[in-house]
């Protein structure tokens, strides 16, 4: 005869499968973003109206092509690639002054600002799980 499982952990099973299944459901339709880079702090990321943001996610534009990281996230050449996700330091013009926490981060010192047909999505962190690369 098998063994029954105790209901806490029963309990426990049918909440976790309903969870992720909601954090899946959220991420498919967009309002969950989640992120596993150094660049800024891991963890899920939830859609937020511009003036709200502390995160924005982009995408490299044409005049980004001479770079040697230019094949690896979106662009007009890739639209469906990778986008890149970076704390917002500043809002300037229009354009978002992007920072990345870790060492040598492909943010507004080697891009430039952030030009709005560039920007993806407006996010904060909903959870974020231990610091940067360099420790933060």
């Amino acid at each position: 005869m098998p063994a029954s499982i105790p209901r806490p952990v029963a309990i426990a099973a049918v909440l976790s499968v309903a969870l992720l299944s909601a954090v899946g459901l959220a991420d498919s339709s967009g309002l969950i973003l989640g992120n596993a880079t150094t660049s800024v702090p891991r963890g899920l990321y939830r859609k937020a109206d511009p003036a709200d943001a502390t995160h924005v996610t982009f995408c490299l534009g044409t005049r980004h092509a001479t770079g040697a990281w230019y094949g690896h996230f979106c662009s007009p050449d890739d639209p469906d690639g990778v986008r890149i996700l970076k704390r917002i330091g500043e809002r300037r013009d229009g354009h978002v002054i992007v920072e990345g926490d870790g060492p040598r981060p492909l943010d507004s010192h080697v891009l430039g600002p952030v030009r709005p047909e560039e920007i993806r999505g407006w996010w904060r962190p909903v959870v974020q799980v231990g610091g940067t690369a360099d420790g933060g």
